[in-house]
C-alpha cells in the first residue's frame, strides 16, 4: 500500500506539470529534487557550522511564498543547491526551463518529494515511470530483468562487478543490493561502470548517490569503440546492450582488434561484438551475462556462426536462457540471456562439478507473467527457478542435484552443438512446448498489433482536432 500510495503521488505530481514540461523534462525535474533533498539532509551544516548550499536551496523551496510565484527561479534554485554535488559527479544536464510553470504545478511535485519518507523508493519510481518513455527506456532496464542477471551471477564481497553499457546503473546497484542480502553488511563490490549517453551517466551518478553507492562510472562514450576500461578485468561482467545496434564500428575503424578472438563481427550488427567484448573483459575465474535478441543464438549468417562456433568450441559459454518478448520496454524481440565463464572446472565461485565441454540450455518462455498487452514481467519464483536450476547444473553448495526436466532444461556437449551448426537456441534442445509457445507468440503478436492499430486512431483522432481548430481559426 506505502508503494502505491506513493506512485500515485508521484504520478499527480507529474501530472500537473503537463503543458508546461515535456514528461521527460519533469521527470528529470523530479529526480534533481530528489537528489537536492538528499544533500540538503545529509549535510546540514558546512565546516563553518552554517547552511550548506543545497539546505539553503532546500529551505527556500520550502518556503510558502516561493510555491505561488512562477517557476522561473526554480531552476537556479536548484543549481545553487547542488554546486557542491556537481563538482564531484560532473555538471547536470541543463535542467528544463520552467518559464511556463506556475507555482501551483511545481507545488505537488516539491511536495512529494518533501513528504517521501524514502527517496531511494521515489528515485527508484522516477526510473520505472522512464518506461513508458522512448528516451528514458534507453537506458532503464526492468528491475525483475535486473535482478535475474544478478541472481545469475551470485557477486561476492570484495568482487569486481563491471557494466560497459550501465545507463542508469541498475545492474551495479542490484549486484550491491544481492551481496548486501546475501553476505549481510556493506556491500564491499568494487562497482565501474561506463556509457555513451550523457544523460544516463548523470542518471546513474544520481542514483548511486541517493542510494549511498559508489561506483566508478566514465564516459560517454561507447566501449567498443572507445573502452575507458581498457587493460582492466572483471570478476563479473553483466551488459544489456542496444539489439542489432548498426554502425557501432564507426565506418570501419573498430571492426579490427584483439578483442575479437573469435570473429570479426558485422558491421550491420554489434550483437557479437557485445558478446566478445563482455569476454574480454572477464578475468581468468570472472563470469559474464549478457542478454541479447533470440535470434543471436539461431541465426544462419556465416559471421554470427562462425563467432558462435568460436564461443562454443573455446569452452567459454557455459548457459542459454531462452525469454519471451514483452520483457524489456520499446523491444519487441523476444530475449535470451547468455551466461559465460573462463573456466567451467570445479572452484569456490563456480561449484563442484566440472561442466567442461557441456551447456546449459534453459527454455523459460512460459515462465513470464503477463502484466498488460505485450508485456510481460518475471516473477520472483521464476527468478528462483531460472538461477536454481542454473546453480544446481553447476554444483553450487546446497543445492541439490542437476537433472535434465523435458520442455524446461538440459545439459548438451559441444558434439551435439556442432552437429546442429552451433545452434544454442534452447527450445530447439528441450522439446516439449513448441506448440503451446508458437501459439502464444502469434497471440502476442495479435496483441501488439492492436494495441499498435488503436494508438494510430487515437493520433489520427487527435489530429483531427487540432486539424479542425486550425481551420476554424482561419
Amino acid at each position: 500500500m506505502e508503494r502505491a500510495s506513493k506512485e500515485l503521488s508521484l504520478g499527480r505530481a507529474l501530472d500537473a506539470l503537463r503543458g508546461a514540461l515535456t514528461p521527460e523534462d519533469a521527470l528529470f525535474l523530479a529526480m534533481a529534487l530528489i537528489l537536492l533533498s538528499h544533500e540538503a539532509n545529509t549535510e546540514r551544516t558546512d565546516e563553518r557550522g552554517g547552511r550548506t548550499a543545497a539546505r539553503q536551496a532546500w529551505d527556500a523551496l520550502m518556503a510558502q511564498d516561493f510555491r505561488w510565484r512562477d517557476g522561473h527561479e526554480l531552476a537556479s534554485v536548484i543549481r545553487s543547491g547542488l554546486r557542491t554535488w556537481e563538482s564531484a559527479n560532473g555538471g547536470l544536464r541543463e535542467l528544463p526551463g520552467l518559464v511556463d510553470a506556475r507555482g501551483s504545478q511545481l507545488a505537488p511535485l516539491v511536495d512529494c518529494v518533501a513528504a517521501a519518507p524514502d527517496l531511494a523508493g521515489l528515485f527508484d519510481l522516477c526510473l520505472a515511470h522512464s518506461l513508458t518513455m522512448g528516451r528514458g527506456g534507453q537506458y532503464y532496464t526492468p528491475v525483475d530483468i535486473a535482478r535475474l542477471l544478478v541472481g545469475l551471477m551470485a557477486p561476492r564481497k570484495g568482487e569486481t562487478v563491471y557494466d560497459p553499457v550501465c545507463g542508469s546503473g541498475g545492474f551495479l546497484l542490484r549486484a550491491s543490493e544481492f551481496v548486501k542480502a546475501n553476505d549481510g553488511g556493506d556491500a564491499q563490490l568494487a562497482l565501474h561502470g561506463q556509457d555513451v549517453n550523457r544523460i544516463a551517466l548523470q542518471t546513474a551518478a544520481m542514483n548511486f548517490v541517493i542510494h549511498d553507492v559508489a561506483a566508478d562510472l566514465r564516459g560517454p562514450a561507447s566501449s567498443l569503440t572507445d573502452d575507458h576500461f581498457e587493460d582492466w578485468t572483471f570478476d563479473v561482467v553483466v551488459a544489456n546492450p542496444p539489439f542489432n545496434q548498426t554502425g557501432w564500428d564507426e565506418g570501419g575503424h573498430s571492426r579490427y582488434g584483439r578483442r575479437w578472438i573469435y570473429g570479426v563481427p558485422p558491421a550491420g550488427n554489434a550483437n557479437f561484438a557485445w558478446a566478445q567484448h563482455v569476454i574480454s573483459k572477464m578475468s581468468p575465474t570472472g563470469r559474464g551475462v549478457l542478454l541479447l535478441p533470440t535470434g543471436a543464438a539461431s541465426g544462419t549468417k556465416p559471421a554470427e556462426r562462425d563467432i558462435r562456433a568460436g564461443l562454443v568450441e573455446d569452452d567459454v559459454l557455459s548457459c542459454v536462457i531462452e525469454l519471451p518478448a514483452g520483457l524489456i520496454p520499446h523491444v519487441r524481440n523476444p530475449v535470451s540471456l547468455w551466461l559465460f565463464s573462463r573456466s567451467k572446472k570445479p572452484r569456490d565461485n563456480w561449484g563442484s562439478n566440472d561442466r567442461s565441454g557441456q551447456y546449459l540450455l534453459i527454455d523459460a518462455r512460459e515462465m513470464a507473467l503477463a502484466v498488460g498487452r505485450g508485456r510481460r514481467t518475471v516473477p520472483d519464483e521464476a527468478r528462483q527457478r531460472i538461477v536454481g536450476t542454473f546453480a544446481a547444473w553447476r554444483g553450487a553448495q546446497g543445492m541439490t542435484s542437476y537433472e535434465d526436466v523435458p520442455g524446461w532444461c538440459r545439459s548438451v556437449s559441444t558434439e551435439e552443438i556442432s552437429a546442429q551448426k552451433y545452434d544454442v537456441l534452447p527450445s530447439h534442445y528441450v522439446g516439449g512446448a513448441a506448440v503451446e509457445a508458437t501459439q502464444a507468440d502469434g497471440e502476442e503478436l495479435v496483441a501488439r498489433l492492436t494495441d499498435e492499430l488503436y494508438e494510430l486512431f487515437d493520433k489520427a483522432h487527435r489530429l483531427e482536432g487540432e486539424l479542425r481548430d486550425l481551420l476554424g481559426k482561419s
